[in-house]
């Protein structure tokens, strides 16, 4: 017991010398250190000194206003830091900022990415019949075919799951009937009985001879899976690997990794079978246990082509983190299926400029004439987000988000609550879902198109994790979420204007210094 004890302080303290808060805080006692001893050792030279240090944070001010693609609120959050604090801010941001599009690791998954890529080609055929159903949508489709390498299937399946603890009986089912493999990729495994459920069935298929692999991230599970529980598991003849696990490297885009996490959650079974949504693999989620009153989460199962963009992420980030080099054509889809709608299901990656999670919902809210629902954890979003937002609702789409009625992080709960005066006075209608915590990330419009998947309206989301989403366009998914929302919306308070004129002042003073860094929660 007194072991268990000490491992578990042990893994506490590990992860809290590599968090961001124990970084920044050190960089801190840094600067007042340097400003302090400096000041006393050079005496008079001092005022020269400190200017040279102004002249280098000015310089990574200017290599930082370069960048055309780095949002104008996170560049002003990295830019007061920088000046304020030279020149550990600089420091601070080549480790926990920057996001390294050109490094060894971005090029790594580049070259894995494009051979991924290869693999998936867009048949013409469905993106021509979408084109002839609605263009909108089919430019939709359009930007994630050639800007995510994601192909848009129209003989593939869906079924939605509105609760972890109707997708979980689902999952079970198939996994139980798996033959040749089985893919995982999520980022939190917890033990208990959802996933001692699950390790059971991966257990006895390993047993059978099926390729069983699982893919966890390191700090997403660093609370809740024991020590070296990877190779626990290799020895139950499951193949299983950390992502990005905190190591000491002498190249500092090792530490850079720690920032960008895999939040993807993706299980694929025979190539015929995938499932993803917004559930990790602890009680909560199946409401087994009471975490932050009832919580909220949504699922979904693919079955037929579209599977195979799915089986491509996961293979993806196997060859990433393990250094095998994977074909998706080895693991194509065997079954054929029909569908009334279509289906693109596609990954985000902090390593490249491309916002793909971020810019497929621009494109629902863009392209949206009478309604847009939306369901997000956690809505800390940047000025184009806002102003998208706000545009489309005073042009008479009703726009509407659901949001946690019990938060689980309270000082990312005030920051979701400080826009939201300036969305109602533009008209959006927003509702904090009263039983509990909502964790489900949901797009829909118009009764034409959805987005279920991993990625919250969030910085972290948006521009520093690995996603997956899946976007759906016509068919009974669309009317599926819908209804859900619906429901959603029916159990939740609706925040009117007059109520955020209510806030405090000492929490409005608190959340605007929360939003300036919101890009570091």
């Amino acid at each position: 017991m007194e072991i268990k004890k000490v491992r578990k302080a042990r893994k506490k303290l590990g992860r809290g010398l590599l968090s961001r808060s124990f970084f920044f805080a050190v960089l801190l006692l840094l600067q007042i250190t340097l400003v302090v001893g400096i000041a006393v050792e050079l005496g008079r030279f001092f005022p020269y000194f400190y200017l040279f240090l102004m002249l280098l944070s000015a310089l990574a001010v200017l290599t930082l206003l370069d960048k055309d693609k780095v949002n104008p609120v996170y560049k002003i959050m990295w830019l007061i830091l920088i000046l304020v604090m030279p020149p550990t801010g600089t420091l601070f941001y080549l480790f926990w900022g920057h996001r390294n599009t050109g490094n060894r690791h971005a090029k790594r998954l580049e070259t894995i990415s494009e051979r991924g890529t290869k693999s998936l080609t867009q048949d013409p055929e469905p993106m021509r019949r979408l084109q002839v159903k609605d263009k909108n949508l089919a430019r939709s489709a359009t930007y994630l075919s050639q800007c995510a390498g994601a192909p848009l299937y129209g003989d593939t399946q869906s079924e939605y799951y509105a609760w972890g603890q109707d997708f979980f009986p689902r999952f079970l089912e198939e996994l139980k009937g798996a033959k040749h493999f089985i893919f995982m990729e999520y980022f939190i495994i917890k033990p208990g009985y959802m996933w001692d459920t699950t390790l059971e069935i991966l257990t006895q298929k390993a047993a059978e001879g099926v390729d069983v692999r699982l893919l966890f991230d390191a700090f997403g599970c660093m609370f809740t899976l024991p020590e070296n529980y990877d190779e626990f598991l290799r020895r139950k003849g499951i193949k299983c690997y950390p992502f990005a696990p905190p190591r000491l490297s002498g190249r500092i885009s090792d530490y850079t990794m720690l920032n960008h996490r895999d939040h993807r959650k993706i299980t694929v079974i025979d190539g015929n079978v995938g499932f993803t949504g917004g559930l990790n693999f602890s009680d909560e989620y199946i409401n087994r246990k009471k975490r932050f009153g009832i919580w909220k989460d949504t699922g979904l199962m693919l079955k037929g082509s579209g599977v195979q963009s799915l089986t491509a992420l996961f293979l993806e980030m196997w060859d990433f983190t393990t250094g095998s080099v994977s074909d998706p054509k080895d693991y194509a889809p065997t079954l054929r299926y029909s569908a009334r709608g279509f289906v693109q299901s596609y990954g985000d990656s902090p390593l490249d400029e491309e916002n793909v999670a971020e810019n497929a919902y621009f494109n629902v809210l863009q392209q949206a004439t009478n309604y847009v629902y939306i369901a997000t954890p956690y809505l800390v979003v940047d000025n184009e987000m806002i102003t998208t937002l706000t545009l489309i609702a005073k042009s008479g789409v009703d726009v509407r988000i659901i949001t946690p009625g019990i938060p689980d992080k309270w000082y990312v709960y005030w920051v979701t609550q400080s826009y939201y005066r300036v969305l109602l006075e533009a008209g959006v209608r927003i509702f904090e879902y009263t039983p509990g915590f909502i964790h489900a990330k949901m797009y829909v419009s118009d009764d034409k198109t959805a987005i279920v998947g991993s990625a919250n309206m969030d910085y972290r989301s948006l521009y520093l994790h690995f996603e997956n989403c899946c976007a759906f366009y016509g068919g009974q998914m669309v009317q599926d979420v819908r209804a859900d929302l619906e429901e959603c919306m029916s159990v939740s308070n609706e925040v009117f204007l007059e109520d955020t004129y209510k806030t405090p002042l000492p929490k409005r003073v608190a959340q605007l210094v929360l939003r300036l860094f919101a890009p570091l929660l």
